[in-house]
């Protein structure tokens, strides 16, 4: 008995280690024979009762829907035109449509232009070019074109139009403004006793009013005639010529 203590004294601690181990192993092996029974019976299942998403029909792809309307084809030329019956009289091309006279007059026509006075011109229009101001004495652009005119002399208007503005300014003087057809605004400078006003159609060769004065360009009397085309002037001279 004292040995088998002192044994168990000296030799106790291997035998629980041993024990701990035989009862991982066993404790192991069972786990390992479940898990294998578990795959053997996944294996054994039926295949067609899972049917996996990915293989799936499409059934918007292979079964469409049957009541789509189909597109009805185009001929492949269009029909011929029937025959005129017996006795009638077949359509020439004045008959089923406009003339040639009738399609032209009823054509835009063209703008006319007509010069606002008689006299000469007296100072072109200068584009982006500088001349000289006497009146002012500084080199500017000379937007506009001015006609020599005679105390009294009718000024008319160079193109047809709508009379938009009648005033009176310290440098140009009397101002009537008729803008166009296309949308150019027309300034009459240097107009007296203006026979228009705001809001009257006009055609060209219309009286406007009476030459006078300009301020801002004295010297010889003169009209001054701007062509505005949004916020660019043009050449009223070169337009009125075509």
């Amino acid at each position: 008995m004292d040995s088998l203590k002192t044994f168990l004294k000296e030799k106790g601690l291997y035998l629980v280690c041993l024990g701990l181990i035989l009862a991982a192993t066993v404790t192991s092996i069972w786990a390992i024979r479940n898990v294998m029974r578990g795959v053997e019976m996944l294996g054994a299942s039926d295949p067609a009762q899972e049917e996996s998403p990915w293989t799936a029909p499409d059934t918007t792809v292979n079964n469409p829907a049957s009541n789509v309307p189909q597109t009805t084809p185009r001929p492949s030329a269009p029909p011929a035109a029937s025959s005129s019956p017996s006795g009638a009289s077949s359509q020439s091309g004045a008959g089923s449509g406009r003339s040639g006279t009738d399609a032209d007059s009823s054509a835009q026509p063209a703008a006319s232009y007509g010069l606002p006075v008689n006299g000469e011109v007296l100072l072109a229009f200068s584009g982006d070019d500088l001349v000289y101001n006497e009146t002012l004495g500084d080199w500017r652009t000379h937007n506009g074109t001015d006609y020599a005119c005679v105390s009294g002399d009718s000024i008319q208007t160079a193109a047809a139009g709508q009379v938009t503005a009648v005033y009176s300014d310290a440098l140009w003087g009397g101002v009537v403004e008729v803008t166009d057809a296309e949308g150019r605004v027309w300034k009459y400078c240097g107009v007296d006793d203006a026979a228009v006003q705001q809001g009257d159609a006009v055609q060209t060769g219309a009286l406007l009013g009476k030459a006078g004065a300009i301020p801002t360009e004295a010297g010889s009397l003169h009209l001054h005639l701007e062509c505005l085309d949004g916020e660019t002037w043009l050449d009223p001279a070169e337009i009125i010529a075509g």
